[in-house]
């Protein structure tokens, strides 16, 4: 287990961050006026000429473009972890090669963590729509909408077994390079959470399944994105959670999200209306000294938002800080 440096009452406050798909002047001065510290951004990018991989140059000219509001980057997500990757098909090792250099050129560029998704299949069938508070639309997720779906092809297919296999073959090829560098790294969890995804596995599931993701190669980078969301979907004890992974320092960043009801069935709410108790896990956020970023995830869609969803996220983020506030005045 790895002690955390403690910090003195009414100071501690992780890196407020938000997901964002552009560097447009609109999207940057609202995340410079609301406050945030730091952005989350996809690997696209720092990858403008669509070269399959990050550039030291790219990674840095996305560092002074938000460096011009006062902001900085916070994560980055992986783009190129490849189906080849993923299915243990020929030709992986030339793909990671280009993950290597990603890695390097986000580590040269300052990027202090790097995500990355890790699914055979991603349960979207799944997903549907409902009116919630006001007329907002919310996404829900139910299972017997994937389930409906024909099989993927046998190729496509793979057992929990092979699939830790290429996850670990993945982890012991980017984990040494990533601690070298200093740069952590945060496997999001299966969502949405179905166990088996058109007949294929999907193992990033579960507390034990995202015990076994940080125990299955040895190193300080090796560690995950403590989505809240998901950990709820599961039915799993939140902040037993946060504690668990957060005590051991394996948690590189985080979605802050409140769903309502669990997997097979459940709805993605606005923040204040789901069934996590969300102050009780910003205190176990607090309480583990969590440093790196935190995020608010799949906001519902407001009829009259501005593109984006600035305005629904904007909701979130006054939610978040007031939560940071709160535990900052509790022992």
């Amino acid at each position: 287990m790895t002690a955390q440096p403690a910090n003195a009452r009414g100071t501690w406050k992780p890196k407020i961050c938000e997901n964002m798909p552009d560097l447009s002047d609109r999207t940057l001065r609202w995340a410079a006026q609301l406050g945030l510290d730091t952005l989350a951004l996809g690997g696209n990018l720092a990858d403008p000429e669509h070269l399959g991989y990050w550039t030291v140059e790219n990674c840095r000219a996305v560092s002074e473009r938000v460096g011009e509001y006062g902001l900085s980057v916070g994560i980055m997500m992986l783009h190129n972890v490849t189906r080849r990757i993923i299915l243990g098909l020929p030709g992986r090792d030339e793909d990671l090669e280009q993950v290597l250099r990603s890695i390097r050129a986000a580590a040269a560029a300052g990027y202090p963590v790097i995500e990355y998704n890790f699914y055979n299949h991603r349960g979207v069938e799944g997903y549907g729509q409902r009116p919630g508070r006001g007329g907002a639309l919310y996404t829900d997720y139910d299972n017997a909408r994937l389930e409906a779906q024909p099989l993927l092809p046998d190729e496509e297919r793979l057992t929990p077994e092979e699939t830790w296999d290429r996850l670990r073959y993945f982890l012991q090829a980017v984990v040494p390079v990533a601690d070298e560098v200093g740069v952590r790294l945060a496997l999001h969890p299966n969502d949405p959470p179905p166990p088996i995804s058109r007949g294929t596995a999907q193992v990033a599931h579960g507390f034990e399944g995202m015990k076994k993701v940080v125990e299955l190669v040895p190193g300080v980078s090796n560690g995950i994105t403590f989505c809240q969301g998901s950990f709820a979907e599961w039915g799993v004890d939140v902040v037993k959670a946060i504690h668990y992974f957060g005590e051991r320092d394996k948690i590189h960043h985080v979605h802050y999200r409140n769903p309502i009801g669990t997997f097979p069935a459940y709805v993605e709410p606005f923040i204040d209306e789901g069934d996590t108790n969300m102050l009780a896990a910003m205190k176990a956020y607090r309480d583990v000294n969590y440093r790196f970023t935190l995020c608010s995830d799949h906001v519902p869609h407001m009829t009259d938002d501005i593109g984006n969803g600035l305005i629904g996220r904007a909701f979130n983020h006054g939610y978040i800080r007031a939560m940071i506030q709160a535990v900052n005045r509790l022992p």
